[in-house]
């Protein structure tokens, strides 16, 4: 995704005790949002941002904005175990002594990642197999290595309970379970204001934001996003807060194009796939093009792959393996 040409950061205010902050991001990657709640003398985290560049010192600026510091923040919420939402979360524990509440599939996440050689040679085999050259994995595990640093690390205090309203201040919060862009991913609901805090899950272009779990090769990526979105789409919302892109209302247009998004890709997908048998790659480059810059590449093929995993699960496309690839064909 390009990343807007001012890199600036940025406070609005949602209510009266609640801040949307937007910090920067490298490369071309979009800003990403999180969010603020001010109560008394302390603050709640919904995301932190990476831990990379100056963001540390832009999200000190911008507590300081609105009447408090990184020492006011007495709880961090995290949507997902991705170093743009969770990057910063160890810093401001060791600063503040914050509660980091994570859940708990969210753990399972992070401890399969722990192993740096282990993910490196998880990730070299399987986009070697999808038909991505070595050479070129070699340069996404280099990009990996820097993002690891983007996370400081740390163990969260307590696993979320999904359903559950904590308390936060004068009000309260729901968490909601949405795995599909990540197996881990939860949203966050103010019910009394109508606000969700909808991470990755759900974003203004109405994209499907979908990867494999490598570690997990049983989720299922669409279908969890279909089903997420199916349980959250008659939420009483008046606003969504997106982790990345404008705030925006129509929640349920935008769940409508997204499902719209996921039978034309399907369409697609199965048309390519029309023209004989083909590794993830190939599949990719016919749907989204050739001409991609690297990062986008991996990106389209996360998405493609997903998406054949779920006809694959439907039953009308086989998997097979040639010359050290994985090909996939219509049955």
């Amino acid at each position: 995704m390009p990343n807007p040409e001012n890199p600036s950061t940025s406070i609005e205010t949602i209510t009266e005790n609640l801040y949307l902050i937007t910090l920067p991001m490298p490369f071309r990657l979009w800003p990403v949002n999180i969010v603020a709640l001010v109560h008394g003398s302390s603050v709640t985290l919904f995301d932190t941002g990476l831990n990379l560049g100056d963001t540390f010192p832009r999200l000190e600026k911008a507590l300081k904005e609105i009447g408090r510091s990184v020492n006011d923040i007495e709880d961090i919420f995290i949507t997902h175990y991705h170093a743009d939402h969770c990057g910063l979360a160890g810093k401001i524990k060791e600063i503040s002594g914050a509660v980091i509440h994570m859940s708990e599939i969210g753990k399972q996440v992070q401890d399969d990642n722990h192993d740096q050689r282990n993910v490196a040679d998880t990730v070299k085999k399987f986009y070697t197999q999808q038909g991505i050259a070595e050479e070129t994995v070699d340069s996404y595990l280099i990009f990996l290595r820097y993002f690891r640093r983007a996370t400081v690390p740390f163990q969260a205090d307590e696993f979320l309970d999904f359903g559950r309203e904590y308390p936060v201040g004068p009000t309260t919060v729901e968490v909601v379970p949405s795995p599909g862009h990540a197996r881990d991913h939860v949203c966050y609901f103010f019910r009394n204001e109508g606000i969700l805090l909808s991470g990755d899950h759900l974003l203004p272009e109405s994209t499907f934001n979908l990867r494999p779990d490598l570690f997990c090769p049983e989720f299922r990526p669409v279908h969890a996003m279909l089903d997420s979105l199916a349980c959250m789409e008659d939420l009483p919302v008046v606003r969504v807060l997106p982790a990345h892109g404008a705030p925006f209302s129509n929640l349920k247009p935008v769940i409508e194009e997204m499902r719209r998004t996921h039978e034309e890709r399907r369409n697609s997908i199965f048309m390519s796939l029309s023209g004989g048998t083909k590794t993830a790659l190939q599949i990719s480059e016919e749907v989204f093009g050739r001409e991609l810059p690297g990062f986008d590449t991996f990106l389209a093929l996360n998405e493609t792959y997903a998406h054949v995993v779920e006809l694959r699960h439907e039953g009308v496309v086989k998997e097979s393996k040639a010359n050290g690839h994985v090909l996939f064909g219509i049955k």
